[in-house]
């Protein structure tokens, strides 16, 4: 979970209970409110939006806000839950280090499957062939071509073999 998703549950745990409490405010209330008046029986709410403007009754403003107060509440339970869902993410994270031991670092290899040799014998003694290269100015030694082999080729500044 990156650090900014962790940011952003933390946030919405912290901003829920508000949510909550807006929305029930709203769909509770007996009171009707237009931008932060109260009305009165026989009042008017104007609201002003991009250019135009639009009026409303107490009864149209009073369902107005209850609609309001049903979204503030159905975002406060989704907020609440992704919160509950990124705290459990982060506890679960802190409280199993051994998962996170698992995963090879920068640098490291994984552990690889064991081989049937006897351990801190790598490769197992007689896996591969012991090649001898010759010192400076000596002659290579010659091995004997065996079917099937690619020709040895001679070091620069030797004569080709035939």
């Amino acid at each position: 979970m990156s650090g900014r998703t962790k940011f952003y549950g933390i946030i919405a745990l912290i901003m829920a209970p508000f949510m909550f409490y807006g929305g029930i405010t709203m769909t509770t209330s007996d009171e009707v409110d237009c931008g932060g008046q109260t009305m009165a029986e026989g009042d008017i709410c104007t609201t002003y939006d991009d250019g135009s403007s639009t009026d409303r009754t107490i009864e149209e403003q009073r369902s107005d806000n209850k609609g309001t107060g049903v979204i503030l509440l159905i975002v406060g339970v989704g907020m609440a839950a992704f919160g509950v869902f990124t705290v459990v993410q982060i506890a679960r994270g802190r409280q199993n280090p051994a998962v996170a031991m698992h995963q090879p670092q920068p640098g490291q290899y994984p552990q690889q499957a064991a081989y049937p040799h006897q351990p801190g014998q790598y490769p197992p003694p007689g896996a591969y062939p012991q090649q001898q290269y010759p010192q400076p100015g000596q002659q290579p030694q010659q091995y004997p071509q065996q079917p099937g082999q690619w020709q040895q080729q001679p070091p620069p500044g030797y004569p080709p073999q035939r």
